[in-house]
């Protein structure tokens, strides 16, 4: 009984984490996003700490930012179809720890709740890759 209501509850939180990941991109497609998006990476870029995601940001991200927002967009697209629709989840769940640990470098230094949210995020999306997730409430079930 145990086993049956906590795989419930992953299937919950797959479905949560998804949904947040659709809301995020549906804010992103837009055009301001992709024309901003260089501007805030140069912001993230002149305040982080972090010296290698620094170095990424101004040698690859920044002079090829209308890349990264289609990047960031089909990736969150990805990520939240197919966590909400419970297919291919552990490959889903991968795609959403990459997005999230590139948000918590570039943007753990602007206040604690940037740090809580992308950490609690990714262990959350580790619960989902190491348990059945997709399995229930999921189309990873039929397969």
């Amino acid at each position: 009984m145990a086993a049956k209501n906590s795989n419930i509850w992953n299937a919950l939180l797959r479905i949560y984490i998804g949904l947040f990941f659709l809301h995020a991109a549906y804010f992103k497609l837009n055009q301001a996003f992709f024309t901003n998006l260089h501007n805030k990476l140069l912001y993230f870029s002149n305040h982080d700490p972090l010296w290698f995601y620094n170095i990424f940001l101004s040698k690859i991200a920044i002079p090829n930012a209308f890349l990264f927002a289609i990047f960031i967009v089909m990736g969150e697209l990805f990520a939240g179809i197919f966590l909400t629709a419970g297919f291919i989840t552990r490959i889903a769940a991968l795609v959403a720890i990459f997005l999230n640990l590139n948000y918590l470098f570039a943007m753990y230094w602007i206040s604690p709740s940037e740090l809580g949210i992308n950490l609690t995020f990714i262990v959350c999306e580790l619960v989902i890759i190491f348990t059945d997730s997709g399995k229930t409430l999921g189309l990873d079930s039929l397969f």
